[in-house]
């Protein structure tokens, strides 16, 4: 496929979800006038403080991946990439982020070789995580679109023997990947642990933030948190809509239709992307003006061995 066409596509897909997103946001005004009446500022506000704190964590398992190429880079470079990088992600071409950081570690001088290996080992650590917690999460609740999808989910000695099997799993894969393509170095429990803690936090503090802007009445935290994360994923690998616009929402409403009505999933949805958004405009903003543009004077420092 080629890269014009690619191109053509996100632009049609963008188009597409803002005339269906307003033309249901016209069809159903009374409705989505009763849930916006129920938003409560406080909650929305440490809403957008969470979603501040797990980009902070996003920022440094940037770092972490680049220590595992042997660069060093200190935490406000690594939040300054991440932060400034992260906007291309809107821009139609889906691959601007990617492309943006790939081009800073070029220009401070990190090879491409390391490169590479530093964006898929974080991408992996981001994408498992996120899977996994967010089955973790699903499977933890009562009912929901698991069990209503398979029936063996219901069975509760079948959860609780994924809910023990699925982090095993993930770990054991974390531990066997760092083991095989970093033979070289000796796997360090303190680092691995950190790395594990910072994962989970990014998804509960993600998750957290869209559960805050439903009504505080709301309830179902476990399945809120689950379905979130899990829809990141699919917005995230889905190369045709910019930073998983459309793609995201929709896998909300699909997983939580068994605990709200469709259309409340999908104001808050929307009321939760539009806080996403914002913040990583603010924090991208604020990260260019008082901390700069990543460049080659800020060189990371070389782990000698």
């Amino acid at each position: 496929m080629s890269k014009n066409l690619v191109n053509l596509l996100k632009w049609i897909w963008l188009a597409v979800v803002l005339a269906g997103a307003g033309w249901y946001f016209y069809s159903h005004f009374q409705e989505i006038s009763g849930y916006l009446a129920t938003l409560s500022i406080p909650r929305i506000l440490l809403s957008a403080g969470l979603l501040l704190i797990g980009k902070a964590l996003l920022s440094d398992i940037t770092r972490l991946s680049l220590n595992k190429v042997d660069w060093v880079i200190p935490y406000k470079e690594a939040f300054s990439i991440t932060s400034i990088t992260q906007l291309g992600k809107y821009l139609p071409g889906g691959i601007w982020h990617f492309a943006g950081k790939f081009g800073v570690y070029k220009v401070k001088g990190i090879s491409t070789r390391q490169t590479t290996q530093a964006m898929i080992y974080e991408n992996i650590w981001l994408l498992s995580s996120a899977t996994v917690i967010g089955l973790m999460m699903l499977l933890g609740s009562s009912g929901g679109v698991l069990c209503g999808t398979f029936d063996y989910l219901c069975d509760p000695r079948v959860v609780l023997v994924l809910m023990i099997a699925l982090p095993a799993v993930w770990l054991a894969a974390l531990y066997a990947y760092e083991w095989f393509f970093f033979r070289d170095k000796k796997v360090k429990l303190s680092g691995f642990g950190l790395v594990l803690l910072e994962q989970i936090g990014i998804w509960v503090l993600f998750g957290l933030s869209f559960w805050l802007v439903f009504p505080p009445q709301a309830g179902f935290l476990m399945p809120v948190v689950g379905a979130f994360s899990l829809s990141w994923v699919a917005g995230y690998v889905a190369f045709f809509a910019p930073g998983g616009i459309g793609i995201r929402e929709a896998l909300l409403t699909i997983l939580l239709g068994g605990f709200f009505a469709s259309q409340e999933v999908a104001v808050y949805a929307t009321i939760h992307r539009v806080l996403w958004v914002l913040m990583e405009i603010v924090v991208g903003t604020i990260s260019a003006v008082f901390i700069g543009l990543p460049s080659a004077n800020d060189a990371p420092a070389e782990i000698s061995h």
